[in-house]
């Protein structure tokens, strides 16, 4: 938690350095869910699906680039039980639970699309620090069960790879829908590895509703602004 805090005082301290105008504060919830070797459908069944909040803020170059920080909080599960006529997995038996938290430091990519300035699209990457602490469970009826695994971290390095679509709502608010995929160096987000495959790397989807505060001019004023002087 203490990296977090001083993660968040030393964005908030280059403010001081920039233009106030081109900053936005954001917040908001959705959902997450774990890829790997307990769950490895794209299209998630309702019991992976977790609560996920997101929160941060982000600055914007111009109008093609910008540059956001985090912080995120969800969970992770899966179960081989959930797969059905898959002998494997059922055998094996295995479950887990983990809380996820996140901070990161993304880059955006602006107007991707040719839309009017009301609309909002962009692509997301950069890198995030996360940790996770799996609680694994082997099912009473695993008929081919193999030992726990132990002694791996719990913490890594993930790599966004996401986009966002979204509207100005009224005055500096803005509405906007986020997703990504994390792309993570580890196999023991689910506390497996040697009992699944250990070329698989897990990895996490994650999508948020959010809304945006600028601190710039609003769009409306902005424009009629525009046109005053054009």
């Amino acid at each position: 938690m203490n990296k977090t805090y001083t993660f968040f005082a030393c964005l908030f301290s280059l403010g001081s350095f920039a233009q106030l105008e081109n900053f936005y504060v954001f917040g908001g919830i959705g959902s997450a869910y774990y890829q790997g070797d307990l769950n490895s459908r794209v299209f998630p069944s309702t019991k992976v699906l977790n609560f996920s909040f997101k929160g941060g803020v982000g600055y914007h170059f111009n109008d093609n680039f910008g540059v956001l920080a985090h912080y995120a909080n969800s969970s992770l599960n899966a179960s081989d039980l959930d797969v059905k006529n898959n002998a494997v997995t059922v055998a094996r038996g295995l479950s887990f639970k983990s809380p996820l938290t996140e901070i990161g430091l993304n880059f955006k990519i602006r107007n991707i699309l040719s839309l009017d300035n009301q609309y909002i699209n962009y692509i997301l990457l950069g890198a995030n620090y996360f940790e996770f602490n799996p609680s694994t469970e082997i099912s009473w009826d695993a008929y081919n069960p193999s030992p726990l695994e132990n002694g791996y971290k719990t913490s890594g390095v993930n790599v966004p790879l996401g986009i966002g679509f979204g509207m100005w709502l009224m005055g500096n608010l803005r509405v906007v829908w986020e997703a990504a995929v994390h792309l993570t160096y580890t196999d023991y987000i689910d506390g497996v590895s040697q009992n699944g495959n250990p070329f698989y790397k897990d990895a996490f989807i994650d999508s948020h509703v959010m809304f945006l505060y600028s601190f710039n001019e609003p769009l409306a004023q902005k424009d009629r602004y525009q046109k005053k002087y054009r």
